[in-house]
């Protein structure tokens, strides 16, 4: 893996998402305002200015990505955020970022953010590339392409999208997201595995995926936390167990 070694063309990705304009007084939801020191930081001010004064610290407005608590799945990649979670002083800029490394033939699995729109660049990664793929809405068609070092794909707000590492080396990318609370919903592992355990839904899931009970029970036991190794075919061609 390389390190990312051209700073301002990533920079240039996240300011042009977050051209769109901020808004005065957006809220930070509750649960992330432990994270500030200064309990009294208040969140609906009249301007902008007067939000970013209350942070005195010049260190404030800056955060080490690469030195951050990353998701590390099951072995397939890892992610590292930052957003407003993690930098109080980005609420309400419509901005975020995301470090993502997909492990050879790793894949980041099917997911949807229901508050921003995504654009992935690959900083490095094998000559195969990285497989891009979104669903449009129902009756639409399905998005497909490979995108390789120094190419970038975009993925619209509230879409279902994936990636998969098609190489045998780590593929590192930097994801610029239009919102500072992008919000991450997995299908595997969120949305279908809650469903089938809320009350009185499994059976209807169930017989929407033309299975019984039983097989649904150990279909949802089976998903991967993401990012995932990805599929055997990809990893017995790169010499990797199975």
């Amino acid at each position: 893996m390389s390190p990312i070694s051209k700073p301002m063309t990533l920079a240039a990705i996240a300011l042009a998402l977050g051209a769109q304009g901020t808004s005065a007084g957006s809220p930070l939801p509750k649960k992330y305002r432990q994270l500030t020191d200064e309990a009294s930081l208040s969140f609906a001010l009249p301007t902008r200015a007067a939000f970013r004064a209350q942070f005195t610290d010049n260190t404030d407005f800056k955060f080490d990505l690469d030195g951050s608590k990353a998701t590390t799945g099951n072995g397939g990649g890892s992610a590292q955020t930052l957003s407003a979670a993690q930098l109080p002083s980005l609420t309400g800029e419509k901005v975020a970022m995301v470090k993502l490394v997909l492990e050879p033939c790793g894949i980041n699995l099917p997911h949807v953010h229901p508050r921003a729109t995504e654009i992935l660049y690959v900083v490095d990664a094998a000559a195969e590339g990285v497989l891009t793929a979104f669903v449009e809405e129902n009756g639409g068609r399905t998005i497909e392409n490979t995108i390789v070092t120094g190419e970038a794909a975009f993925f619209p707000q509230g879409l279902t999208h994936v990636q998969v590492n098609m190489g045998c080396t780590p593929a590192t990318m930097i994801a610029a997201l239009g919102s500072d609370d992008f919000g991450v919903q997995t299908i595997t592992t969120t949305a279908l595995k809650g469903l089938a355990g809320a009350d009185g839904l499994g059976e209807g899931l169930a017989a929407a995926l033309g299975i019984s009970q039983d097989q649904l029970a150990v279909l949802i036991g089976g998903f991967p936390d993401g990012p995932a190794i990805g599929a055997a075919e990809c990893r017995q061609r790169c010499g990797l167990p199975y």
